[in-house]
């Protein structure tokens, strides 16, 4: 996903945390799309978003953070892999 692209739109930010590598991690809306399309996860720092699995941010906020999203290598893993 293009991440200039995407900031220049604006998107609605639902939530934002720091994930376990110590990431700011934004979960938005698509700014056309929606609730139609999955939650995307932002990190400004690494200037990268991409589309997650999940279509709203539940799971990736639980405290057990099975499913907490970051950014390994350029590409949106969940949890601690």
């Amino acid at each position: 996903m293009n991440y200039q692209k995407l900031i220049s739109q604006a998107p609605t930010v639902y939530d934002s945390f720091v994930n376990r590598r110590g990431q700011t991690i934004e979960l938005v809306e698509h700014p056309e799309l929606g609730e139609e399309y999955p939650v995307i996860c932002v990190c400004h720092e690494l200037q990268l978003a991409a589309a997650s699995e999940f279509w709203d941010t539940e799971d990736m906020l639980a405290d057990h953070g099975e499913y907490e999203p970051s950014f390994v290598s350029g590409e949106l893993v969940y949890g601690l892999n």
